[in-house]
């Protein structure tokens, strides 16, 4: 990859509100070759999007819970099947396939324990033919929540 590009980079992961003009100022190019570089690492899926991070406490989302899945079947359609599922599930923040003792583990994040548990009967249990095993981690404290640049090195 190109330094440039991954000047722009470092430069958005640092702070994606940055405007067109201040990357190019801080990157050292003309403001139409960044906008034509950066629209061409977002058309190439280099740059998945933009966004702003949120304290789930501050929008109704104070109890979040780490939950583990064990599928009873690793055949493509109930993986499948529940990739689906859970991608359409609104309190399930972040979901991520593993290899080792659990197959997924879900970020969760509703308003308190009855919300976690209306969550589970709704959306988690009409999964059960398909799920083996499933354990929530209650989150106590957040120490560290921002998402840090990826270290990308210059050529």
């Amino acid at each position: 990859m190109e330094t440039k590009n991954k000047e722009i980079l470092r430069s958005l992961m640092i702070d994606g509100h940055l405007s067109n003009a201040g990357l190019a100022r801080e990157i050292g190019l003309s403001e139409s070759a960044t906008l034509e570089r950066v629209r061409r690492l977002e058309k190439e899926g280099v740059i998945e999007g933009y966004s702003a991070r949120v304290a789930p406490a501050q929008v109704d989302r104070g109890l979040e819970v780490y939950t583990t899945f064990c599928l009873k079947n690793q055949s493509v359609e109930a993986v499948t099947r529940f990739e689906e599922a859970v991608a359409e599930m609104d309190e399930v923040l972040n979901c991520v396939q593993l290899l080792g003792r659990f197959d997924f583990i879900a970020h969760i994040a509703v308003r308190d324990v009855d919300a976690l548990q209306e969550f589970i009967v709704r959306c988690l249990l009409p999964l059960g033919a398909s799920i083996d095993r499933m354990e929530s981690l209650t989150v106590l404290k957040t120490l560290k929540r921002n998402h840090p640049p990826l270290p990308i090195e210059p050529n």
